[in-house]
């Protein structure tokens, strides 16, 4: 089992009934194998070909392999995908009461509801679901030992504003201004944000370019402004932050556009406001650019490439991978999927956004499939994984 990828570990189990018990084993002695950390990031979503009330799907884009996963939290279009990271996949319920599932093992968790936010107090349907929530990261696997070892971190409505929890805790806690005058009072809130297991903090990523650290570590959490605003000629819809693996931080901005589709082979841009209102417009992808802080100047430096890294941007833990250590991934390209809440939530059976995007020459290569569409459905949007148990 030490040489089965996480795919075929899952599939080992159906082979009779003594491999059955042997894979039940390992699982409940929680053996570290395979190793998450070596595992190429899989799409989870919901399958075309399974029971949209009950199952969804893990498929590695790079292998064409796929297991079908029982979704315990059915059905899964009552679901919208909000965050992923370590193997596991934060949804928001259909109450809007966010949930934690592992899809290889089945394994559940639960986070304060709702209404344990700062001025929630009631919830009226599943529109304040698809705008209250922006991001929500964990600090660690939900099942790591030890009471409150996992911190999920939460970007919400409105302007980004920043709120966490432990497993087990009734409430969120917010990370209020008034208490953090380093959060300030701008309209540029938080878009992304990740965990340095390095130093036990947070890295909060604001879309004006600035940073501050957040560490929960302590009875009340401690927030400092680490750089100041790299500001753009106009606010990109989507920012990601992330520790590379060679050691330094790096910010990503994702712009996007609204298109017409003229024909089979053509694209029209969106020039005006008032035409952003039709429903069947499409947000693409334009441009991505890459920039490495500088915490001595204190600020952002634009990277000309990758080089021999790639990237995988969407409601997942932003991630950087070696295409050394990874050699089926494409040097100096991002592997996206869409992570807009706005569109997601006003398209939900719109057209996904999701593929390679090849950083120099700037273009989409959509993943391909056996069939004329997809396997996947469009909501919830499909999110990257790496798979772990």
């Amino acid at each position: 089992m030490e040489q089965l990828d996480v795919p075929d570990l899952v599939r080992s189990g159906a082979v009779c009934g003594w491999w059955r018990a042997a894979s039940a084993a390992v699982r409940r002695a929680r053996f570290p194998l395979p190793s998450s950390a070596q595992q190429l990031p899989c799409l989870f979503y919901a399958c075309k070909d399974c029971s949209p009330a009950a199952s969804a799907a893990v498929h590695c884009p790079f292998t064409g392999e796929s297991v079908r996963v029982p979704f315990p939290l059915a059905p899964v279009a009552g679901h919208a995908v909000v965050g992923a990271g370590h193997g596991w996949v934060v949804t928001a319920d259909e109450n809007s009461n966010l949930l934690l599932f592992n899809p290889i093992t089945g394994a559940q968790a639960s986070l304060p509801p709702i209404t344990g936010i700062r001025h929630v107090e009631t919830v009226a349907g599943e529109a304040r679901r698809d705008c209250i929530y922006h991001r929500v990261v964990l600090s660690r696997s939900p099942s790591s030992a030890g009471p409150g070892a996992c911190v999920a971190l939460m970007a919400h409505m409105s302007y980004g504003e920043l709120s966490f929890a432990r497993l087990g805790d009734e409430r969120w806690t917010s990370i209020s201004p008034d208490e953090h005058p380093h959060l300030g009072r701008s309209a540029c809130g938080f878009g992304d944000f990740f965990h340095d297991d390095d130093d036990g903090i947070f890295y909060a990523l604001r879309f004006d370019g600035s940073i501050c650290t957040l560490d929960l570590n302590g009875d009340s959490p401690v927030v400092k402004q680490i750089t100041g605003r790299v500001p753009p000629l106009w606010f990109p819809p989507t920012v990601y932050i992330l520790r590379a693996p060679w050691g330094d931080i790096l910010q990503v901005r994702r712009w996007r556009r609204y298109f017409d589709l003229v024909d089979d082979d053509g694209l029209k841009p969106i020039t005006r406001f008032d035409e952003l209102v039709n429903p069947y417009r499409e947000l693409r992808t334009v441009d991505i650019e890459v920039l490495k802080v500088d915490f001595d100047r204190r600020s952002a430096v634009k990277m000309s490439s990758l080089d021999d890294h790639a990237l995988f941007l969407g409601y997942n833990t932003t991630m950087c991978l070696s295409t050394k250590d990874y050699p089926m991934l494409k040097p100096n390209c991002a592997y996206i999927t869409d992570d807009t809440s706005e569109y997601i939530g006003n398209r939900k059976n719109g057209w996904r956004e999701i593929g390679i995007w090849d950083m120099k020459a700037k273009s989409l290569q959509r993943f391909e499939c056996a069939e004329d569409s997809p396997p996947w459905l469009n909501w919830p949007t499909p999110v990257w994984i790496k798979p772990s148990f």
